[in-house]
Parts: structure tokens; sequence; C-alpha cells
């Protein structure tokens, strides 16, 4: 009896590890190739931008560059459904549309949505891009301008798009939030590659041959790695903020010959350089003396940063600052989103 029990156990063991194992593995990574267009409707050219998200799992869409201004008329500019599917409205400025298998696409800063529920067709309109403030962010979040974000999901879990094909393009996704470097993140088919903010991206539909993925440009590993490390201790991300605000902190780069690796640290408000609006060059090089301690390295030490940002004149609400600093090999960065009272 005793190895009875015992053998009993060690199958229920088994039957509890084994199919939750071949589960994961037939979880697919990404949607294939030929499932998803472009979310804007075919034959237009829009632009985009950096990969964003808690889990890098959504890209901004939009017409032109730049966007749009807010109160724009965007009457006429559609955002439509990137497969057949079920559309499931969430709020007034946004909405979700299943597709096959347990993928989800997401989409928000919509306004006027056609449909609350119901089948759609792919290329099928379903809403325009918001154009104020107000409305794009319903739900909450961010946003600096008429836009569509986009986001992936898995049953119900939100899904990294580095890879992911639209209409035969492949998404590269870079470092983090909002890279705008062409070198990290861009879209690629065949031999082809298209950098954010700046390049039209054409939706011509689904190409045939979609249903193998496109080759990836080569990629310089060494060139792509990240050695730049930039911390802001003096400004919690989601911070209320009014008047003079000090952003303070420490950047270094690790593969830097001499000294902190870094010259120059930039401060940009509601997008990244070529979008957003400089406000200035923090003071840099101030001596660090816990950096250089918790780093093990005294070249580390001069590497502290300081900006006195006046808020005042700003819109009341939410807005993002971009802190970059400049190494030896590119500008890295990093973000914190903060809300302005008067």
């Amino acid at each position: 009896m005793r190895r009875i029990a015992l053998a009993f156990l060690l199958g229920a063991l088994l039957l509890a590890i084994f199919p939750a194992a071949s589960a994961a593995a037939a979880d697919p990574a990404l949607p294939p190739p030929d499932l998803l267009q472009l979310p804007f409707p075919v034959g237009e050219s829009w632009t985009f931008n950096g990969i964003h998200g808690a889990h890098k799992e959504a890209v901004d869409f939009s017409v032109g560059r730049p966007w749009p201004r807010w109160k724009s008329d965007t009457s006429q500019i559609w955002v439509v459904a990137a497969a057949a599917g079920t559309i499931r409205k969430t709020s007034s400025c946004g909405l979700e549309i299943d597709h096959a298998d347990g993928w989800t696409t997401v989409y928000y800063h919509v306004e006027h949505i056609l449909r609350d529920s119901g089948t759609v067709q792919a290329n099928e309109r379903i809403a325009n891009i918001a154009n104020t403030p107000r409305e794009a962010a319903c739900e909450g979040g961010y946003a600096t301008a008429p836009h569509l974000h986009f986001g992936l999901k898995h049953n119900g879990q939100d899904v990294p798009i580095n890879g992911l094909t639209l209409s035969g393009w492949s998404i590269h996704s870079g470092r983090g939030r909002y890279d705008n470097s062409c070198a990290r993140m861009y879209l690629y088919r065949g031999d082809q590659k298209l950098c954010p903010y700046t390049d039209p991206l054409l939706n011509q539909g689904i190409p045939a041959a979609a249903s193998q993925p496109p080759a990836q440009p080569h990629d310089d590993a060494a060139a792509n790695e990240e050695t730049a490390q930039i911390d802001v201790d003096a400004l919690a991300d989601g911070a209320t903020v009014s008047g003079t605000v000090t952003v303070q902190g420490w950047a270094v780069d690790h593969a830097g010959g001499a000294g902190s690796g870094v010259d120059h640290v930039h401060l940009y408000l509601d997008g990244p350089a070529g979008q957003g609006s400089f406000i200035g060059e923090a003071s840099y090089a101030l001596d660090r003396a816990d950096v250089a301690a918790a780093l093990s390295n005294e070249r580390f030490r001069a590497s502290g940063f300081q900006f006195a940002w006046d808020t005042r004149g700003l819109a009341p609400g939410q807005h993002m600052l971009f802190i970059y600093a400049h190494t030896s090999n590119d500008w890295s960065f990093v973000t914190r989103s903060v809300v302005v009272v008067g």
C-alpha cells in the first residue's frame, strides 16, 4: 500500500508539473507574421515612435512629422482593426479587439469609437485619434499630441513586441522606452529599414510572403550593448511638482575609457530629442563619492548632475521629462513622468 501511495503521489506531482510546462512551451511568443496589419488604413503613410509600456508592449503611430497639435481636426484620421476579431470597448478612449488563439490588440488615445462590440474585419475603421489631452488619456497615462497607442496582449497579459510583424514590417525595439536611435530602434522588412520619428511608414497591407518573417538587418552586438547608467535620485517617477524643481542624479558610462565616460546631460520635455522641447543642460561632473563607492571605481566620483527646472508656465497635468547623458558612443536617456500643478 505504501508503494501504491508513493506512486500515486509521484504521478500527481508529475501531472501538476508537466501540463503547466507543456502549456508554457506551447504558448507562442508572438502572433504569426501574416495575422496583423498596421493599425491605420491601407494606402496611408504614418510615422511611429519608440517602444514603451511597462513590458515594452506598445508603440505609437500618428500622421506626419511633427504629429498634429491638440485641437486639430482629427475626424478624418482613422484607426483601423489590425485583424479580424471581436471588439471590446474599454472606455471612451480605448478598446481591444480579440483575435485568434488568445491574441488581443489594444487601441488607446482614441475617440468617436464607432462600435462598442461585435465583429470587425481587418482594415475596418474603428475610431479617430483623440484631439484633446483629456480625452486621449481618459484611462490615465500620458499623451503629448494626437496619436494612437497600439499594444499587444496574449491571454490578457502584455506581450513585448520586439519582433512583432505588422503589414510585413517587423519591430526592433531598441534599448528602452522611446528609444529614438535608428541604430537600435527601427522597423525592418528584408533589407529595408525605417527610423522612428522621421521615416514615413506606408501601409501596403499584409504581403503574400508574410507567412515567413522578414530577415533582420545585421546588427553590431557590441554597438547595441547598453553601457551607460543614469540614475535620477531627486525626482520620483509620477511626482507632483510645482515652481522650481531640482532634477538631480548621476550618470556614468561603464565602457568609457577615462573619467565617468559622460560629458553632457541634456533635458527634454514631452518627447525625446528631435520631438520634445529642449529645456536645458544640467551641471555635470559634480562630486558623488557615494557613486564611486557603490560602483567600486573612483573614476565615477565626478558623475553627479543637477538642473533647476522652472515648471511655472507649463500647462497643469501630466508631462514627461527625458534626461539624456552623452557618452563617447551615443546618447542614452531615462524618463520621469510628473504631474505639474499650479
